[in-house]
């Protein structure tokens, strides 16, 4: 009798207390941390070589870290810049192709973000790279149009190596732009 008085009082106490145990850490960890990030130590944090590698990998800054990353004076000596799994999607690629032109980058890493054709196109279209060497986007959600404003964009005379891998591209799309970017020293679409 008192063990089921026990049970009765307590219950939704007890299946709160589970549902937040079992609860995945990354979505409450997410949104706490999200708002209570110090950027600028962040970015300074991450800056290697004497600023000229800025190593971003995997800190999830999104959109918003990129909102405050290109306001930043941290970019102006930066050759290489790494952004993989930051869950970046089109607004902060948007943002990226934005930026005043970035003359000493050389490559920029944005695997495995959000962008999809409308990132992957506003990069294509943007003038803020004129030096870049290599672009990484695989695994950011490209499809056939976005891969293929690479193909015919005239925005990046210097660019040697392409990365495209793990996206959704047609097997058309993919001999489309064997052609087109066929000056590029790799091309990587498989």
């Amino acid at each position: 009798m008192m063990t089921n008085y026990v049970f009765k009082k307590f219950s939704p106490l007890f299946f709160f207390g589970l549902l937040f145990v079992f609860s995945p850490v990354s979505s409450f960890g997410f949104q706490l941390d999200s708002k209570s990030i110090n950027y600028d130590a962040l970015f300074k944090k991450s800056l290697k070589r004497s600023g000229k590698v800025l190593n971003l990998s995997g800190k999830k800054i999104g959109d918003e870290g990129i909102k405050q990353l290109v306001s930043t004076k941290f970019l102006e000596k930066v050759e290489k810049i790494d952004l993989r799994y930051n869950e970046i999607t089109a607004t902060g690629a948007g943002l990226l192709a934005k930026i005043s032109p970035l003359t000493n980058l050389k490559s920029l890493i944005l695997r495995h973000n959000i962008l999809g054709d409308d990132g992957t196109s506003v990069l294509a279209k943007s003038d803020s790279f004129p030096n870049l060497e290599e672009m990484q986007l695989g695994w950011t959600e490209t499809r056939d149009a976005g891969a293929l404003a690479f193909g015919k964009t005239e925005k990046f005379k210097k660019l040697k190596k392409l990365d495209l891998r793990g996206n959704f591209l047609a097997n058309k799309t993919k001999e489309e732009l064997k052609k087109s970017l066929s000056h590029l020293k790799s091309l990587k679409l498989y």
